[in-house]
């Protein structure tokens, strides 16, 4: 009997599919450097590898009895594999997108009419690798918001990280690997690839992953955008959730305050130790929490960190000059990813060229929601309307992102001032406030932006009964969303 994951060490080694090296780590797409490279690409060049990968998954769907009605390949690198598979099972084909197409019916699944469903049907999804687990949920999702079953996956490699096994079982969906991490370092061991010792640190890696080549002297390269840290958050924890964090406390006002016998910075830790498995960034607001000190917001925003989130500085910043750049070397000590800034002053390119050296993403107050905000945007500057003006200084001197509120009928903002923000930055992220407590339209805005979005939810969340489970809620709901 075939033994398919020894089979596939060897060959992936051999072509060099998959790479080991200690000394001279690779540089992944995310900056990182790790010990391991993996390009399960090159398995496509031999059709023996191509039907040994079918083979694979076949005996893993029988040994584990799966039934199945249809496979899905994930987009790009799962196509192939998936295709194969169901060819030689001789059932259903469909991909599923990394996101809509933009032209057409906007199609996320090919291999399903654009208004039909797969109710009733059992879909395994196809996977060529699995490392952090974001990526591979996406089209978990997809498929299940049109009705389809899914709770199996398949990869052909994993790296079997603990946060992707977590991240899978949060999902309900349960993955099968032709070759595992552990298989791979025996072969290599085996075939002389490696020493003892060296399989021991290798070992070490999938402990602290992200950790492992600083520690050995191999700093991150280069400089990542925010929108890079942003992507690289979401796909890690599958969700485009930004948890406000506005920690009012007891007396501050009538309700949703702090307990009034738990120290605020105690409070806040907790807080985000509770949806941190749910939530891809946390946005404490500065005027919640200017009675910190720089040691305790270096303590939240470190912990925020470890959690595997981004920390956004949440300032308003409305100033020009030294008076601005203070406010970005304080967020830059305290380990902020972007600064929230107001344009009032005209002076974006300014505030831009202060915040990238810094290592800070910068995201412009540009069509607010509260009702004094209709005569600013209705305003004319250099014969556009204000919201317009403010929208082409993002664009035009390269901010990070912009605050848009989202149209509800409890505020100003139109369909048509949505969709011309979108026109004149369209590269720009999009934080939405109004998701939540204030009754924002999140499906409206993801239409509209699609994966720029971040998506924050403030009170509806922090005094929640059970914060947790109100971010589960949150980010289940815009998963939804966004595979609609």
């Amino acid at each position: 009997m075939t033994n398919y994951a020894v089979e596939l060490a060897k060959i992936a080694l051999d072509i060099k599919a998959i790479k080991l090296s200690l000394e001279h780590p690779f540089k992944w797409a995310s900056g990182f450097f790790m010990p391991i490279y993996n390009d399960n690409r090159l398995l496509l060049q031999d059709a023996g590898h191509r039907k040994l990968v079918a083979r694979g998954f076949e005996e893993l769907l029988r040994a584990h009895a799966i039934s199945y009605d249809a496979i899905a390949g994930t987009a790009t690198a799962g196509i192939s594999p998936a295709t194969t598979l169901a060819d030689h099972l001789g059932i259903q084909l469909m991909y599923v997108r990394d996101k809509p197409k933009d032209h057409g019916l906007r199609n996320l699944i090919e291999g399903i009419d654009s208004e039909g469903n797969l109710k009733g049907k059992k879909v395994v999804v196809v996977e060529d690798l699995i490392s952090t687990g974001g990526s591979s949920l996406k089209p978990v999702q997809a498929v299940r918001n049109v009705l389809g079953t899914v709770d199996h996956l398949l990869s052909i490699f994993n790296y079997g990280l603990q946060e992707a096994e977590q991240l899978f079982l949060n999902a309900g969906v349960t993955v099968h690997s032709i070759l595992t991490y552990d298989v791979l370092l025996d072969i290599a061991k085996e075939r002389n690839y490696i020493s003892s010792d060296q399989i021991e640190m290798l070992k070490q890696w999938r402990t602290a992953p992200f950790d492992w080549g600083e520690q050995r002297g191999f700093k991150r390269g280069g400089q990542m955008t925010f929108a890079e840290k942003w992507n690289e958050a979401v796909e890690r924890k599958n969700s485009i959730l930004c948890a406000g964090l506005d920690p009012a406390e007891y007396g501050q006002r009538g309700d949703g305050t702090l307990p009034l016998s738990v120290p605020k910075l105690v409070w806040c830790l907790d807080f985000v130790e509770k949806i941190a498995s749910y939530s891809a960034a946390v946005k404490p607001n500065r005027n919640y929490i200017k009675d910190f000190s720089r040691a305790e917001t270096q303590a939240l925003v470190a912990r925020i960190h470890e959690l595997g989130m981004l920390a956004i500085d949440d300032s308003k910043l409305v100033d020009i000059g030294e008076t601005n750049d203070s406010g970005l070397y304080h967020s830059q000590q305290e380990g902020f990813d972007a600064v929230t800034y107001a344009a009032f002053p005209g002076n974006t390119q300014e505030a831009v060229n202060q915040a990238h050296p810094r290592g800070l993403g910068l995201i412009s107050l540009v069509l607010m929601s509260n009702p004094q905000f209709e005569v600013i945007k209705n305003s004319t500057i250099r014969g556009m309307k204000g919201y317009e003006y403010y929208a082409l200084q993002v664009a035009e001197y390269g901010a990070d992102g912009m605050v848009i509120g989202a149209p509800s009928d409890k505020n100003h903002i139109k369909d048509e001032e949505v969709r011309k923000v979108r026109e004149i930055a369209p590269d720009a992220l999009v934080l939405m406030p109004g998701v939540g407590a204030q009754g924002g339209d999140a499906q409206y805005i993801l239409s509209v932006f699609g994966d720029k979005v971040i998506a924050n939810v403030g009170r509806a969340i922090m005094y929640a009964h059970d914060p947790a489970r109100e971010a589960m809620k949150y980010r289940d709901m815009l998963n939804g969303l966004r595979g609609s």
